[in-house]
């Protein structure tokens, strides 16, 4: 296996450079947003993002709805109180989620970085 020239280093860096995930930003958006699921969005898991965003608007309309517009009957009560546990483990699953956003970056750029370096290294045998 060959090592990288001084030239495809710098095109290496310079791509990592703009493609590469900040640990920064995505503890920014978690202490901001994590209820919504924006560090999810911000990783690139949009699956995930979703649901957790839908765990948390869903839930929050559905006990505003609930809490302004009906009188608590029986079931009324059990919608409210499972909106109010949905709403509870969207909470803990972004708290759980932050244990492991480092390493998601981190394996994130690592990725870019061999993509890169098989981009650079396939450009070069085709020449």
């Amino acid at each position: 296996m060959r090592t990288l020239t001084l030239e495809e280093l710098a095109i290496l860096e310079a791509e990592l450079l703009k493609k590469r995930k900040s640990k920064e930003v995505v503890w920014a958006l978690w202490s901001v947003l994590h209820y919504f699921g924006a560090h999810r969005y911000y990783t690139e898991n949009y699956l995930y993002a979703s649901l957790m965003f839908a765990a948390t608007v869903v839930p929050g309309i559905a006990i505003f709805l609930l809490a302004i517009y009906t009188e608590l009957e029986a079931f009324s009560y059990f919608l409210l109180w499972f909106s109010i546990a949905i709403l509870a483990g969207s909470l803990l699953w972004s708290w759980v989620d932050a244990f492991f956003l480092n390493r998601r970056i981190e394996e994130m750029n690592h990725e870019q970085e061999r993509s890169v370096i098989h981009r650079i290294k396939a450009t070069n045998e085709a020449v």
